[in-house]
């Protein structure tokens, strides 16, 4: 049985959490983004000694650490490296903080669909739209400092929500 859709399928829904994992790993984008082709590809080369039984997210992790540890091995002579060692602190960090982020990202997500369609508009142009609020403020006819007035407002809002999203399911980190 062609198990390619599965591995595809299990990719495409985590490769952001191990893009997260690795921007915290390496300390460049672009190095981070490089490191997560090369899991990419050492994953699909060892697909076929993956468990469906176990969670994907761990095993592609355990690689992406693997790969990390390469690239490092390949950058040794630049300045701006992670230690052997602030690495496996790294790693260790992001796996006992992985349930509360998990946690706090959905909690974001329910927030964000409380907010109505103009706010979440906002936030999407300020965040996604890369210095799009300024253009949109004045086509609209709006001004600036009132927008990033309302957007302060909405981050306050989501922050807000979040919190008493986690308190209510049990966080005390919240």
């Amino acid at each position: 049985m062609d198990s390619t859709p599965e591995f595809v399928r299990l990719w495409t829904s985590h490769q952001a959490e191990i893009r997260r994992y690795l921007f915290l790993v390496v300390p460049r984008a672009r190095d981070a983004e490089e490191v997560l082709q090369d899991v990419s590809v050492r994953l699909w080369e060892k697909w076929d000694q993956y468990d469906p039984n176990r969670p994907f997210v761990p095993w592609a992790i355990r690689f992406a650490y693997l790969e990390a540890l390469k690239w490092r091995q390949r950058q040794a002579r630049e300045k701006l490296v992670f230690s052997d060692a602030l690495l496996v602190q790294l790693d260790a960090s992001y796996e006992e903080e992985v349930p509360f982020l998990e946690a706090r990202r959905r909690a974001l997500q329910g927030c964000l669909r409380k907010l109505g369609d103009n706010e979440r508009r906002w936030l999407w142009l300020r965040y996604g739209g890369h210095g799009a609020v300024k253009a949109e403020a004045v086509e609209s006819g709006k001004k600036l400092r009132k927008v990033y007035y309302a957007l302060e407002k909405i981050r306050v809002l989501l922050l807000d929500c979040v919190a008493g999203t986690l308190k209510q399911e049990g966080w005390s980190d919240a």
